[in-house]
């Protein structure tokens, strides 16, 4: 089968959040299957370039489509259709919402919600475009409506597509995301070496994402200042994470206003490379948000011996299972108990610790590839 693998949701060179488990879950995919033929599109040379490094190491040969248009464009909706007839395209695959419902019916359509965090929190700053799209159901349930199958990557987010979009369950299949094998115990001593040399930080607790509303961090940072004073003294609180300059004067504000300018680090992004020395420095991994279509952080922190602290709302619960301590999102009284409660009980620390060890081995990206192999082969002529 030809089948396109839409990669114009890979927007940057510091790929994070869905961009960076679209890189793995392809990763994988071009590794794992060795029978179809992949039609990867782009709409740079620039993006291109940097995802054909990134596979440097994967010998399958792929075509390369270079579309001169973004996915929410009306370039999209009309002309895409087209080249995607043109080349015979068995199956076209988005990991994305949205596709034009003009495509030619031959071609299956198979989308991935990674989450629909975007129609259940209409304050997120968008354009105009996509603002419409996700405040205006009837086009995005015409899309629904038009694939053949749509991938999610948790129960909840099958629950939420069901409920809001009225789709039929028989469409849906659920695909959990894995934790690339990047993240492992790294000894302490290594870790805390490299936190000393890069943030002069020893003892810390960590969120890693990035700062946009549905992450919470405000209730972050007032849970973290009421923490008692010896623990804010010992512990900093450290966020790791690409951050979007229109959410970033709010949160500095806060931290100011509260007088923990000194306690409170904004690190930004950091490479990949980087992220397993900083889970395995933390003494606790904190999640407090709103809403999390899958939770790959968890994991991650769990994969590198930490144990978590995190929300009790949507996917969160379903992905950490007894591994980890829950909270009210939207009580700080309550997310700060919780750190506290984790950063002076050793018992329970070690516990979770060994929980999350073992919950860490449900999720693999080789069981996600081949699960969405499956999906395409449904289709196999």
């Amino acid at each position: 089968m030809k089948i396109a693998f839409d990669c114009r949701i890979i927007r940057d060179k510091n790929p994070a959040g869905i961009s960076r488990v679209v890189l793995e879950l392809l990763k994988k995919v071009l590794s794992c299957d060795k029978k179809n033929e992949y039609y990867l599109i782009f709409d740079s040379e620039e993006m291109k370039d940097f995802v054909s490094y990134y596979f440097r190491n994967i010998k399958k040969s792929v075509k390369i489509l270079i579309v001169p248009y973004g996915i929410l464009t009306p370039q999209n909706l009309i002309y895409f259709p087209g080249i995607l007839k043109e080349r015979e395209i068995d199956i076209y695959y988005a990991p994305y919402y949205f596709c034009s419902p003009f495509v030619n019916k031959r071609i299956k359509v198979i989308l991935t919600v990674f989450d629909l965090m975007h129609f259940l929190f209409p304050y997120f700053k968008m354009s105009f475009t996509r603002k419409m799209y996700h405040r205006v159901k009837l086009a995005s349930k015409v899309v629904f409506r038009r694939a053949d199958r749509i991938v999610t990557i948790s129960v909840n987010t099958s629950r939420d597509l069901v409920r809001n979009f009225k789709i039929s369950p028989r469409k849906v299949r659920m695909i959990y995301m894995g934790v690339s094998d990047n993240f492992r115990v790294i000894k302490k001593e290594l870790a805390i070496r490299f936190m000393e040399e890069k943030f002069s930080l020893r003892n810390y607790i960590l969120f890693v994402g990035r700062n946009e509303p549905h992450k919470n961090l405000k209730s972050l940072i007032l849970a973290y200042n009421y923490l008692p004073a010896n623990l804010k003294q010992k512990y900093k609180l450290l966020l790791v994470g690409k951050e979007d300059e229109r959410y970033k004067p709010e949160l500095r504000y806060l931290v100011q206003r509260l007088g923990l300018e000194s306690n409170v680090i904004f690190a930004g992004y950091v490479d990949d490379a980087e992220l397993p020395y900083i889970y395995s420095g933390a003494s606790l991994f904190v999640l407090p948000s709103l809403y999390e279509g899958f939770g790959i952080p968890i994991l991650e922190a769990m994969a590198c011996g930490i144990p978590v602290t995190c929300s009790n709302s949507s996917s969160l619960p379903e992905v950490g299972s007894d591994a980890a301590i829950y909270f009210n999102p939207r009580d700080y009284r309550d997310i700060s108990e919780k750190m506290e409660k984790v950063l002076t009980d050793n018992i329970l620390r070690y516990s979770l610790i060994e929980k999350g060890l073992l919950q860490v081995k449900n999720f693999t990206w080789f069981n996600a590839a081949n699960s969405l192999l499956e999906c395409f082969n449904e289709f196999k002529k």
